[in-house]
């Protein structure tokens, strides 16, 4: 009983460390490392690793780190606004997303 108790309070607590951030804003950056991935900065978000074209990133298939990269590369240069949802977000400010995070997108939208 007390190992269920021990192993239940850690699951509670390995959740409570990811929360989901709403990055709202402009693409101020937009980057691609080889071999590595896609790189954006959305709003006052560091500049974060969201998927990669090669491989599945978190839940991101690489089909769908293209058609990322696709709304980003549109809002940057139509100088709209993108919504990205962080679902490993050390907080829920997009500020709290630091440079170089690797980020489990789950929604990505271009707003008007």
């Amino acid at each position: 009983m007390k190992k269920l108790i021990i192993l239940t309070f850690s699951l509670f607590s390995l959740n409570a460390l990811a929360a989901t951030a709403v990055c709202t804003g402009k693409v101020e950056r937009i980057a691609y490392h080889q071999p590595d991935g896609l790189y954006l900065k959305v709003a006052d978000s560091g500049i974060m690793k969201v998927c990669s074209p090669q491989i599945n990133f978190f839940r991101t298939s690489p089909e769908n780190c293209k058609l990322i990269a696709s709304l980003a590369t549109t809002a940057r240069a139509t100088d709209k606004k993108i919504q990205i949802y962080i679902d490993n977000a050390p907080g829920t400010e997009c500020s709290s997303v630091k440079n170089w995070f690797s980020a489990d997108i789950r929604f990505v939208e271009l707003l008007k």
